[in-house]
């Protein structure tokens, strides 16, 4: 079915934590974040965990000028998405997990919808099942593929895998304005304690819920 939400259409599933994610993007979700990063130096906006599109949507109006990458590795929310982000000419959507290789890897289903799918290979807190294999790209990837310097937002919300991203080269952690990450210690432990030490002597502060924003100094 369709939904508007303040003037936005997207096409979600019905009986899926779709509208929640809807609701919650198009109504402030990011309106923090925007307001951190009045302007852009790089040009660039990074989704992780894309999902169906609504992050990407709220950046690409927020931000017009600028070319917003969104990532989903799910095929069936990655149809979802393109057809919710066509709209928006500056919105880019590629089917990709991002991580700290470039790899082809399993993408695990743990039983929490559409929204909690994985790259763990064993999440901690659930069982999870194979859905699909996927293609890992890391950040260095994308800027070079993309001619970009850096981010200006990069928004990672991958259900445990920024352990793994976060793990080995992060040199692109000084060259990103400002990122808005939700943590998952639930599924990989440790992920809290990772993120710290990768954003050591930047600006950071803890939203509600699982979202942490770190912003360059």
């Amino acid at each position: 079915m369709q939904v508007t939400i303040r003037g936005v259409t997207v096409t979600i599933r019905t009986g899926t934590t779709d509208l929640e994610v809807v609701l919650a993007s198009l109504r402030g979700e990011f309106d923090e974040l925007i307001a951190a990063v009045p302007s852009l130096r790089h040009g660039l906006i990074v989704d992780a965990g894309g999902y169906i599109g609504t992050a990407a949507i709220v950046f690409a109006r927020a931000y017009p000028d600028a070319t917003v990458l969104t990532l989903e590795p799910s095929g069936e929310n990655f149809a979802l998405l393109t057809k919710n982000v066509a709209p928006f000419a500056n919105i880019k959507p590629i089917k990709t997990a991002i991580s700290s290789t470039k790899e082809t890897i399993d993408l695990r289903d743990r039983g929490t919808g559409h929204w909690g799918l994985t790259i763990v290979e064993t999440p901690e807190d659930n069982t999870a099942s194979v859905i699909e294999k996927v293609d890992c790209l890391t950040v260095q990837d994308l800027l070079e593929q993309y001619g970009h310097g850096g981010i200006d937002i990069f928004k990672i919300d991958i259900e445990g895998g920024e352990y793994k991203l976060l793990s080995a080269q992060t040199d692109w952690i000084g060259n990103t304005g400002a990122i808005c990450i939700e943590l998952h210690d639930r599924i990989v432990h440790g992920c809290s304690q990772l993120y710290e030490r990768s954003i050591a002597g930047r600006v950071n502060s803890k939203l509600d819920g699982e979202k942490y924003i770190s912003l360059s100094a």
